[in-house]
């Protein structure tokens, strides 16, 4: 018998998947107005398992893609330590990077500020997604973070060449005992 209902069945798993996100929402709001009360979460399972990640979503892709993907689908600026878990409930391998499992999370968060064309960090350490913000805003804040003191400093520098070892002339480079014979040699003639 052909399998008729499979198309419902996967319908309705993906409306099941969106009623879940939206309880996860209406979870993690509620705990933080119960934290901003001082009060502990009500709902522990919220951070663990969202419900939303598929097992191999972000299997076989690039970091910068994975942790996008994931933002995107969260709908909002995330924990270092958050992404980092979810991008493992997904099959993402840290391994494939060579990265230590308890450098991860400072790992991620390197990458992502790095990826600054991709991803911004906001002043509370989370990252969201460059193209969520306004870009005006964006460059306001990093000239602001700059300062006139490093606008300076950069007019101050540009144009100069990096300063290295003073190397000295071939004469006086030359070890004691090649200046000896050289002083002989004058002395000859």
């Amino acid at each position: 018998m052909p399998d008729e209902f499979g198309p419902a069945v996967t319908a309705l798993k993906r409306k099941l998947e969106e009623q879940q996100q939206t309880v996860n929402e209406t979870k993690k709001a509620i705990n933080m107005l119960l934290k901003i009360a001082g009060k502990p979460p009500q709902f522990v399972d919220i951070e663990e398992a969202t419900g939303i990640i598929r097992a191999d979503q972000f299997y076989g892709k690039p970091l910068a893609t994975a942790a996008q993907r994931y933002l995107e689908l969260r709908g909002q600026a995330c924990q270092p330590d958050e992404i980092v878990r979810g991008l493992l409930e997904g099959g993402f391998d840290f391994d494939m990077l060579g990265w230590k499992e308890n450098d991860r999370v400072r790992s991620l968060s390197i990458s992502l500020a790095k990826n600054n064309v991709k991803f911004h960090r906001l002043k509370n350490g989370t990252y969201g997604l460059r193209e969520w913000y306004d870009e005006d805003f964006l460059r306001e804040r990093a000239a602001a973070a700059d300062g006139p003191q490093s606008r300076v400093k950069k007019r101050q520098t540009k144009g100069r060449k990096a300063k290295g070892p003073k190397l000295l002339p071939e004469t006086k480079s030359r070890p004691a005992v090649d200046q000896t014979a050289q002083k002989e040699v004058k002395a000859t003639m």
